[in-house]
Order: structure tokens, then sequence, then C-alpha cells
């Protein structure tokens, strides 16, 4: 994160050191792929981002409801189909990896289900992969996506503690992070009860009951009773087969995208905030973006879950849920998928769209710009210098993300136009209990073009005032 401080309104003064937005992800999938249509279809998507990830390993595993087979083929015909339109999205962006670097992470985890398959003698490729991965010379931290169950990365945390010394562990353990699609097998909670430090992501409920989970606000409607208290809010027409078959079911890759059965993509929030550059940072869940927003559940433990964001449905109605930290979101998240998919079709730069560029005080990169004010002071801030690759039309938007600022706390966006916001922080009358003198606001400025689809782009700026 680059740390701001001095003179807010108009200088750019702070630290040059890359922040985890500002760089590409390293990040392992474990998948009970072929379980259902889901992870194949969240597969699809993982790859049209190759280019903003450093994918290192793709494990197939088992998970409740695929327990004694593996499907690693899953992944190697959807890189194969990858392959044949990599020459068209090399010309939207030359960072896409080779074809046949993503088919030689494609790695055998465990077959059979659980933590009665985690100790001596059940070692696996995937586990001894992540091992391997996370020993790297690499400062970023290794991200372990869990789309199924979680015995591959217990079998490696037993054997990292079975072999090596509490200082070795504790090292190991810190390079880890982690998001598991809620607990699809009984090793997800033996690892953080035996490894509580490690940071990991997850919805924490009753086995198998999903309704209360934060990442079925990626489409859970579509299943669910669509006319029920709950679920008016997301714009369903944006994640049905209907909208998919029209948009994402085309060209070679997208042919790959299945039809969902329950519900579409339930495992793609686990990598969002790897990808929603600009908005969010991996290494603060609590900040929220594209895959959510979560809260750490004890200082002393690793452990982020559930938090509610409060926002306005397309039905006008104001709704506060955990889900709704994603399907806010949904509109753009799944616009720059369809994108990207018009990227495969086209070795043409100019025959898709492409994100703007969003610019924030005069800084150009992605990870959260970090500033200090004094209470009354006014915070001036300024997108001018962003731009569009298409040389669409953009227009620009202001405002404060209150479910991630301090609860006592009551800022003001003033001098709005376009291209400019001030943000004053009165003084807050008082405090919650925990709470010291100083509070934390988010801004957010998004940045969005007139192409087809439309697409946007972000900065998060964060406000910490005091007296």
């Amino acid at each position: 994160m680059k740390i701001l401080t001095g003179l807010f309104a108009t200088l750019l003064l702070g630290t040059t050191a890359l922040a985890a937005a500002d760089v590409k992800p390293r990040v392992i999938v474990v998948s009970d792929i072929g379980n259902e249509p889901d992870d194949s279809e969240s597969f699809v998507r993982f790859l049209l981002y190759t280019n903003q990830l450093d994918a290192e390993g793709f494990v197939a595993s088992t998970s409740t409801w695929q327990r004694d087979i593996i499907h690693p083929e899953l992944f190697r015909e959807r890189i194969e189909a990858y392959g044949k339109v990599l020459k068209n999205l090399r010309a939207h962006d030359k960072a896409y990896p080779d074809a046949a670097k993503l088919m030689a992470l494609v790695k055998n985890g465990q077959p059979h289900y659980g933590i009665a398959h985690v100790g001596e003698g059940f070692d696996t490729e995937g586990s001894d992969w992540i091992i391997a991965q996370a020993d790297k010379p690499d400062p970023r931290p290794l991200w372990v996506v869990n789309w199924g169950g979680s015995a591959d990365l217990a079998q490696a945390l037993y054997k990292v503690k079975k072999t090596r010394t509490p200082e070795r562990l504790k090292a190991f353990i810190a390079k880890l992070r982690v998001y598991s699609i809620s607990d699809q097998d009984d090793a997800g909670p033996w690892a953080r009860a035996n490894f509580p430090e490690l940071f990991w992501i997850a919805s924490i409920h009753a086995f198998s009951q999903y309704e209360s989970a934060t990442w079925t606000g990626i489409s859970s409607e579509v299943h669910d009773d669509p006319k029920a208290e709950h679920m008016t809010g997301p714009d369903t027409r944006l994640v049905t087969n209907a909208w998919l078959d029209a948009h994402i079911r085309k060209g070679p890759l997208g042919a790959l995208y299945p039809q969902h059965i329950w519900i579409m993509e339930g495992d793609t929030p686990s990598f969002l905030n790897l990808i929603s550059r600009g908005l969010s940072d991996p290494e603060h869940p609590e900040w929220g973006g594209w895959g959510g927003r979560y809260g750490k559940m004890a200082p002393q433990w690793g452990l982020y879950s559930n938090t509610p964001d409060t926002a306005v449905g397309v039905d006008g109605k104001t709704y506060h849920t955990s889900q709704a930290s994603i399907w806010r979101w949904r509109a753009a998240f799944q616009n720059d998928f369809a994108a990207r998919i018009n990227w495969t079709l086209t070795d043409k730069f100019s025959g898709a769209n492409h994100a703007p560029k969003a610019v924030l005080n005069g800084d150009t990169g992605f990870a959260p710009l970090q500033l200090r004010a004094k209470y009354g002071e006014a915070v001036k801030f300024s997108a001018e210098g962003s731009s569009d690759p298409d040389k669409n039309t953009l227009s620009y938007k202001w405002w404060i993300y209150k479910d991630a600022n301090s609860p006592s706390v009551e800022p003001v966006l003033t001098e709005v136009d376009p291209q400019h916001a001030s943000l004053v922080v009165p003084k807050p009358a008082s405090g919650w209990p925990g709470e010291g003198p100083e509070r934390e606001i988010h801004v957010i400025l998004e940045v969005t073009d007139n192409g087809t689809p439309s697409l946007v782009s972000y900065r998060h700026a964060v406000v910490t005032a005091g007296p």
C-alpha cells in the first residue's frame, strides 16, 4: 500500500514499495471439479484472468459432494481450449501465459474424502506441490483457493509440522493465504483448529447450510425462490443461463462453460478480490471488493468470515446482508468477464472493449492510497489523467464505502464534480468501545466507459482521520 502523508490536497508523498494490490497474486486452485458444473464455469473465468494472476497450481480434489474420485482431465480440457484462443488473448494483453505452462500445473490431489485421509502415508502430488510452491524464494504470499475440500492443504500443513522446526513451520504458515468456499469436508475445520494463526477466509455456518455464506451472493437467487424477500435485490438477469448463453458461451473456451444446475460459479468469489484491481487489497479482506467483504473473527486468529454490507438492490430496496458485499458489484464483474470472452474471438485490439485506466491524485497504480488527515480538514481527490484505451467516453462516480469505515464516523463528500471531490471528516462525538482516537474512511472512485459491454475501473483511498 502506498502511504501518503503531509499536504493531502495536492501532493503525492510516500513510499514506492510495491503493495499487495500492485503485484500479481500467486494462486493455487484446489477444486472438486466435476462434482457439478460450477467449478468448470469458475475455471473458465479464472483462465481469462491469468494475465493478472500468477497461476501456480491446479489440484483436483474431493469434497462431501465427490468423495472418492477426482477429475484433473476437466482442468486439462479447458486449458487446451485456452491454448486455441491464446493468440487472440495476447492481442489484448501480452501477459497471458503459455498453455503448456498452465498444463504442467495440473496435479492430482487426494482421491478420498476428508481428514480420515490426512496424516502419515497420505501425501499427494497436490499436497507436495503446495509445499513446494510455498517454499519458493518469492516474497509474495501464496493463495490457496479451495473450491471443494481442504484435505490436500491439511496434508501439506501436517507434513510441514511433522518434518520442520517450530520456527520453520511458522515461516511456512506466514506464506499462505487461504480462501475456502465454506467447509466442504472436515479437513478445513481441522486445519484451522490446529493452525489458528493461518490467514483464512471462510464463511462459518452449519455444515452444507450454504444459505448463510457470503459467497452465495455471486448468483444464489437463480436457485432459491426469486420472490423471497431477501432475494429480490440482486440483478438476477446477469447470472441466468440465458444471459450466459448470449455473452459467455461462445468461442472454443466459452463453449466449455457448462449450463449451471444449482448456481452460477459458486467458487468464483475465492479469487474475485485478487482481480478487482484498484478496488480491493488481498491483504485486507475487511476492505471489500468484487469477492465480498470479510471481518476478522478475533485479533489473535487468522480467520476472516462473514460481515454484512448495506446496498440498494435493483428493486430500490436497501439490503443489509453479507451476500450484498458481492452482488453489489455484479454488473461490473459480469461485464468484465463478457469483455474477456470477446477478447478470445478477435486478434484485433480494436475488436473488443477494454477497461479504462483510473488515476487517483496522479497515482497510476492499483494499490489503495492510504492518507492521513485531521478532523475538520478537507482531503482533496482528483481523477485527472484517467483514460480509456479504446478512446471511449468516461464517466466518474465518487462515493464513501460506509460499510468498510470505522463505525462511529460520519464523513461527507463535498465539491464533487466528475473528476474531483473533497472529503471532510468531522470529529466524532463519541466512539465505540475499544475505538481509539482515529477513524478510518474509505472513498471509492469508479471510472466507467461507454463501450460494449460497459467496463469500470476503480481507485480506493483509505483515509485515517484523527485529532
